[in-house]
């Protein structure tokens, strides 16, 4: 009888994964839950904003302690991104709770070790992100946050759980523009989350795309779709570069953003 059952919860998980396979493009899946900030309805938290959803596999673990430190570390970086933080945890509210705590003291940590000099009355404010709380793993499920076959060994201990350390990055429209998976033994790199943010954001905001390793400021690619031609004018630049016919940079369109703005207040 017992082989029976766990045939049936491997199948119900396997089958559960194959439907909400959710991919890129996909519209991010609503959910009701409680969570540290009160009971969040997810498409009505989001509004018109863009939004980041991070997920983890249980509370008072230790990369996933430095993960929401440096998260709210870094929360004046996503508030100047417009871009708004919710995390889940497939533990108990009361967990969620007591480990905010132990959160906020690391990331006090993260503050000195990266001598961040703000004035006094400005440091860095302390968690302020909701987690929700997904201990019958509905959101995890939902959005196939794990992997049926996953080594039953190890520091989270249940398979269901040890994989459930995505990233989930939605645009204003509520659509999936990228999904991030790390292992449980790997700290996720929250540098290239803001640079994917970025880019997302100037891509929507400017009609262009970015380069391997792109960072801010630096030269974008024009959409093969647009004739050279019609560059200059498009994106009011001087002058282009075309490596290839299909492959033409300009300089980061949000600089000519920044140095219009700079001369209309020197006028």
């Amino acid at each position: 009888m017992n082989t029976i059952r766990k045939l049936y919860w491997v199948f119900i998980l396997i089958y559960s994964g194959a439907i909400n396979a959710l991919q890129i493009g996909d519209k991010a899946p609503n959910f009701i839950a409680q969570s540290t900030k009160g009971e969040i309805n997810f498409h009505e938290w989001i509004d018109n904003n863009w939004t980041i959803l991070f997920s983890h596999p249980g509370d008072f673990t230790p990369i996933c302690t430095t993960e929401l430190a440096e998260l709210a570390f870094l929360q004046p970086e996503f508030k100047k991104r417009g871009t708004k933080i919710i995390t889940l945890s497939a533990d108990s509210l009361e967990d969620h709770q007591e480990w905010v705590s132990h959160i906020d003291r690391y990331k006090n940590l993260i503050r000195v070790n990266k001598k961040d000099t703000i004035v006094t009355g400005l440091e860095r404010p302390d968690l302020n992100y909701p987690i929700l709380a997904d201990k019958k793993l509905k959101i995890a499920t939902t959005y196939g946050m794990y992997h049926p076959k996953a080594d039953q060994k190890g520091v989270f201990g249940e398979a269901n759980k040890s994989t459930i350390r995505s990233v989930f990055i939605i645009d204003p429209d509520k659509k999936i523009q990228a999904i991030l998976s790390y292992p449980k033994n790997i700290g996720r790199n929250f540098d290239e989350i803001i640079r994917i943010i970025d880019a997302l954001q100037m891509a929507k905001e400017y009609n262009i795309t970015t380069p391997g390793n792109w960072q801010k400021g630096k030269q974008v690619v024009v959409p093969t779709y647009v004739l050279s031609e019609d560059i200059k004018e498009t994106y009011n630049v001087e002058f282009f570069i075309q490596h290839q016919d299909y492959l033409r940079t300009i300089k980061d369109p949000s600089e000519n953003k920044k140095t219009s703005l700079d001369t209309i207040k020197e006028k």
